[in-house]
């Protein structure tokens, strides 16, 4: 297939040209063993005008030959980046060297390149927090925050280190909350499957059977036919329903007072609640005890972690706290006036602002809250799946009694 694209040379002019891939993916590397550093690729269209290449135009129809953009690189990267960053400074490697190897590694076109420009920017004399801070879909304001810290101190590879870990940690919490939930959401499709069949394939099978034999039905018989009934004789106005409530409420939840009814609600439910709860908490306090003992001052430490706190009853206690400490209070006040954060926690926050060591007293916190959740993550799974196999087999139990109790009738008249 053919290319067109935009590259850097080894004398840092940009180019544009065309060439002959095999396909898009392998497109960089063989623009790197050019010497050139690819910041723009998309298909030509003389592909099309060429002839018609069956995989071509399937590329085309699924979206896989999209031109590279930066800001559509997804945050996904940004461990792993960081991660290399760390190492590739610790070494020695000046920024823009340790930008340029980590491009090469990378397989995302997208990626590619948006570090592509980070590189161009630092070596046209900019910073890594500047580079940073053009992506702010990618790298947020605690991110570029922590780097502006680290190159002012001159430590920002163990910025780059703290960064890491703190992604690391979100990632395995992350991958802890979806290992728990494979197994519930599995019982729950195997619930739903068992009912769409039940009423697309057996209800329609045994109403002709108690029609003919003139049997007395039972309400939650009749209710699962006329159902039954009226799902499969209007199919295309049921799922226009679903589709329509399932937006309706997707989009209601995306707006505020949908977001605000979910931040309430989620905390009032048993077992779920307590470690929203405590998810939440641990992540605060990483962060503030991220930013503080990076040398970030309070006040704009409490003002980064407002802005990446998505539940409004965290952000409204943080913006508290960032009103006594303004008005020379303490964050223990604000903390003790409502109930989102444990007492015993609140004191030892206390206790840290005292002695002068918040950063590392919220930091010890957030370790032993996350050694906590880790244990409730385990105790919700095992809580959940005997509640789900109750709840599936009173649904399906409720459908299978619903359809045998008219054949203890049908055995009667038989009698």
């Amino acid at each position: 297939m053919i290319i067109e694209y935009q590259a850097l040379n080894r004398s840092g002019n940009i180019v544009s040209s065309t060439t002959v891939v095999d396909d898009m993916s392998g497109a960089y590397a063989q623009l790197n063993r050019q010497g050139l550093t690819p910041i723009r690729i998309k298909e030509s269209l003389d592909n099309v005008k060429g002839g018609f290449d069956l995989k071509t135009l399937l590329q085309r129809f699924i979206g896989k030959s999209r031109q590279a953009d930066p800001k559509r690189a997804s945050r996904r990267h940004v461990p792993f980046f960081t991660s290399q960053m760390a190492i590739l400074l610790e070494t020695g490697t000046p920024v823009a060297p340790s930008l340029t190897a980590i491009e090469k590694q990378l397989t995302d076109p997208h990626w590619s390149a948006l570090v592509a420009r980070m590189r161009l920017h630092v070596e046209e004399g900019g910073t890594l927090t500047s580079a940073a801070a053009l992506y702010p879909n990618v790298f947020d304001s605690v991110y570029t925050s922590m780097i502006s810290a680290g190159e002012a101190s001159g430590n920002l590879s163990q910025m780059l280190n703290r960064l890491a870990e703190l992604s690391r940690q979100t990632d395995r919490l992350r991958h802890k909350l979806i290992s728990a939930m494979i197994y519930p959401t599995l019982l729950t499709l195997i619930a739903l499957t068992a009912m769409l069949v039940i009423t697309f394939f057996v209800l329609p099978r045994f109403a002709v059977v108690f029609e003919e034999m003139n049997v007395k039905l039972p309400e939650t018989t009749k209710t699962l036919l006329a159902v039954s009934d009226f799902v499969r004789q209007r199919i295309l106005l049921t799922i226009i329903m679903v589709f329509v409530v399932i937006g309706s409420v997707i989009f209601w939840l995306r707006s505020q007072p949908g977001r605000r009814f979910i931040a309430r609600s989620v905390l009032k439910i048993p077992v779920i609640g307590p470690l929203t709860s405590s998810l939440i908490n641990a992540r605060i306090f990483r962060l503030l005890g991220l930013l503080v003992e990076s040398s970030v001052p309070l006040l704009d430490s409490l003002k980064l972690t407002i802005a990446s706190t998505k539940n409004y009853l965290y952000a409204d206690l943080i913006a508290k706290m960032h009103r006594n400490v303004l008005n020379g209070k303490s964050m223990h006040e604000a903390m003790m006036q409502n109930n989102l954060v444990p007492a015993g926690i609140a004191q030892m926050v206390y206790t840290g602002e005292n002695n002068g060591q918040i950063g590392k007293v919220m930091s010890l916190l957030a370790d032993y809250l996350d050694d906590r959740n880790e244990t409730k993550i385990g105790t919700l799974t095992s809580v959940m799946e005997p509640v789900i196999l109750i709840f599936m087999g009173f649904i399906v139990g409720t459908l299978v009694i619903s359809l045998v109790l008219p054949m203890f009738d049908l055995s009667q008249i038989s009698g």
